[in-house]
């Protein structure tokens, strides 16, 4: 129904909804101290808990927990990884991993909303190209920064060497981690509806 303010629909969600997207923000921010030093770039278990928003969510409150959780460190909560926070955090290497954050967290939703997906198989899918679309923006940005911001001339190879191959085998794990999540918590009848209401 429209509004009878401006004539516009007006989008709201549920009390669910909001929980949800407030505990994955909040849960990205507590996996954010879960580190396995690898070098300039850190592995922590968040990925594991944006793929996981994204299959809950959906696309846009996926996107959203995941927002909201970039903003809070960028204002100087102390949430990205070892505590970090504050603006200066773009300027470092791994800035672009938590822009891939929000790629990752709609996509894997997207992809979940578009061909309902339930089975094992097909959320491993979905939380591939979410991964796929957190690494691309993540090693963009590290050569950006490396070539321009540090000013330190380095190849794709070694980027990949840096930003990517080190991490592959946590990744395959932490996939499997967040299917298990999801596909449990389906199979156990958990849904966020993903309609939203118009008044």
């Amino acid at each position: 129904m429209l509004s009878p303010t401006n004539g516009r629909p007006r989008v709201t969600i549920s009390i669910r909804q909001m929980t949800t997207t407030a505990l994955m923000t909040a849960l990205t921010a507590v996996s954010a101290y879960l580190i396995i030093p690898l070098g300039p770039v850190p592995a922590t278990m968040q990925s594991s808990v944006v793929l996981t928003a994204g299959a809950l969510l959906g696309s846009r409150l996926g996107a959203l927990s995941q927002v909201v959780y970039l903003v809070m460190g960028l204002i100087g909560l102390p949430v990205f990884a070892g505590g970090r926070s504050g603006p200066g955090i773009v300027l470092t290497p791994t800035f672009g991993y938590l822009i891939g954050f929000v790629a990752a967290a709609y996509l894997t939703g997207l992809i979940s909303e578009k061909y309902r997906i339930h089975s094992v198989s097909s959320l491993c899918g979905a939380m591939l190209a979410g991964l796929f679309a957190l690494m691309l923006c993540g090693i963009l940005y590290l050569y950006i920064n490396m070539n321009v911001v540090i000013g330190q001339e380095t190849s794709w190879s070694t980027v990949f060497s840096i930003g990517l191959l080190p991490f592959l085998p946590v990744e395959g794990l932490k996939i499997a981690l967040a299917v298990g999540v999801v596909y449990t918590l389906k199979r156990h009848g958990f849904t966020v509806d993903r309609e939203t209401s118009r008044c």
